[in-house]
């Protein structure tokens, strides 16, 4: 009576965590040709031991080289196998019974691959995800959307992303030159050599009056 009375409480713990446990893929972007590395995110409440979900690229994208990150015990495994109809599933467990550590963060990396002539936006999906608990409860996890897009061209010499260049990108450049503004804008290298510095805002005020890029 006492070990159905647990049973039935870890039951009632797992479904109720069924509701905000997620097993995701969060949106990012990939370029033709481009391989990434991409998480799987495991945000829980439940502990668990094991886990299966069906994964689903589209036309285009490939995915490789599946791992566990250190969220799992030294004992959990990990298998990537290819289904009949085209997706790929993930089965992970422990013969002791380990939990995986942690209640968010990455808890499978895998390298994904576009080819040459990808276009987005696509989507991956993973679905049939399954959970277990250390008393073998079975909890399902909703299905799964990640949105895949490539990034956004980058047109030189618009510092201030308004899509125009103009004297206005002047100022963002020089803003930018004295510390007030992002230090990651590939569209303020106008002169194309990898660094960003007065030299580009030469080049810039040159291209606003009848200069090339080269």
């Amino acid at each position: 009576m006492k070990k159905t009375i647990i049973l039935f409480a870890a039951m009632v713990v797992a479904l109720g965590a069924a509701a905000t446990d997620r097993f995701h893929i969060e949106d990012f972007t990939i370029s033709p040709g481009e391989t990434r590395t991409v998480s799987i995110l495991l945000d829980n409440e439940a502990e668990y031991t094991a886990f299966q979900s069906d994964l689903y690229l589209p036309e285009g994208l490939t995915a490789a080289n599946f791992a566990l990150t250190d969220r799992k015990n030294a004992n959990h495994t990990l298998t990537a196998t290819v289904l009949p109809d085209g997706g790929i599933r993930l089965l992970s467990y422990s013969l002791n019974l380990k939990t995986y550590s942690g209640n968010s963060g990455a808890l499978v990396t895998f390298n994904v691959t576009a080819s040459e002539d990808f276009e987005g936006p696509v989507v991956i999906t993973l679905r049939n995800t399954l959970f277990t608990t250390e008393t073998g409860v079975e909890v399902p996890f909703d299905d799964e959307v990640c949105s895949v897009t490539q990034p956004a061209a980058v047109i030189k010499g618009d510092v201030n992303g308004d899509g125009a260049v103009n004297i206005a990108d002047v100022t963002a450049l020089i803003d930018l030159l004295l510390g007030n503004g992002g230090n990651n804008n590939p569209a303020a290298d106008c002169n194309g050599d990898g660094v960003v510095n007065i030299a580009d805002v030469t080049k810039l005020i040159d291209y606003l009056l009848g200069g090339a890029w080269d």
